[in-house]
């Protein structure tokens, strides 16, 4: 039984297959990049902790004793496997094969990643795609998560960017017919105020006007809700003023169902970016399905040209 702790032993058992497969150590060492002295020591280190002669070398040749010839053929035997699992990882690796594990809000699931998916999921049919929508940020490292879809403020400086978001504020017109006037900013103080958040009670709402003047309140909210779409659902119901995406609720304001609140000026808005786990090496099926959102985005939000 070797005595000596697996990563030890286990380099030696290539070692030694290389040998018996070359008929010398100069060969083995000549193939493994290794000089003749190295293989040698390791081979004498490898009987040594097994306590027994897997070689007979005379001048002339090397030859396997009995033991040798058994454990030759187990040691053979893994070195197969190992290089099938090396096989198997780069395949994964290089082709858009296995499982591909994305999570984003039940919002950007619907408006953004699903329509993106449709040429990806066609083109790769080896590929196995795993959706977790959850209006909370999830963990990519504890989720086991490969890419994250994001509406937020602002990308990290390892996220790639996709395309801003307009927000709008606004409310519906029961609503506002029962309140007081909102004519400026000041005014959004002394009404119900609803807000998308997971984390805490308040809230930094920034806004400016076509001049380029600039107002940041801070406001605490009656309603605060994690879920998008529930917060769309309560707007509609009158109970308050909301910061919505404007791709969500546009078809709300054309029907008159919800009115833009201080249409002369501009919520600060969001951006949508993707997150991922890799930095280095990054898997084909990631590259690919980056790819595929990215150029969803371009045809959604296209640049606007100046001038």
């Amino acid at each position: 039984m070797i005595k000596n702790d697996v990563m030890d032993y286990l380099p030696r058992m290539v070692i030694f297959s290389r040998v018996v497969e070359m008929g010398s150590f100069s060969g083995a060492a000549s193939a493994l990049g290794l000089s003749s002295s190295s293989v040698s020591q390791h081979i004498s280190a490898l009987e040594a902790a097994m306590g027994m002669t897997l070689l007979h070398r005379t001048t002339r040749k090397l030859s396997l004793t009995e033991a040798g010839q058994t454990f030759y053929a187990n040691c053979a035997r893994i070195v197969v496997l190992a290089n099938e699992a090396r096989q198997t990882a780069e395949n994964l690796h290089k082709e858009v094969v296995g499982e591909l594990r994305i999570a984003t809000s039940s919002f950007m699931a619907s408006e953004y990643l699903v329509p993106a998916l449709e040429g990806l999921i066609q083109q790769y049919p080896k590929l196995r795609i795993n959706i977790d929508v959850n209006d909370h940020n999830v963990d990519l490292m504890e989720k086991g998560v490969d890419i994250a879809l994001r509406a937020g403020k602002a990308p990290g400086p390892e996220d790639v960017f996709l395309a801003p978001l307009e927000s709008v504020l606004c409310a519906a017109p029961a609503y506002l017919q029962r309140s007081a006037p909102i004519r400026t900013p000041e005014d959004l103080m002394g009404h119900e105020f609803m807000f998308f958040t997971p984390l805490g009670s308040t809230m930094e709402l920034g806004l400016r006007d076509r001049h380029g003047q600039q107002v940041q309140m801070r406001l605490t909210p009656r309603i605060s809700v994690n879920h998008t779409h529930s917060l769309h659902k309560l707007t509609l119901q009158g109970h308050g003023v909301a910061r919505l995406l404007q791709t969500k609720v546009q078809e709300d304001l054309d029907a008159g169902r919800l009115q833009r609140v201080l249409p002369e000026w501009t919520a600060n808005g969001y951006c949508a970016f993707l997150s991922t786990n890799y930095r280095d090496q990054v898997p084909q099926k990631v590259l690919v399905c980056v790819e595929h959102i990215q150029d969803y985005f371009r045809r959604r939000h296209p640049l606007r040209q100046e001038g």
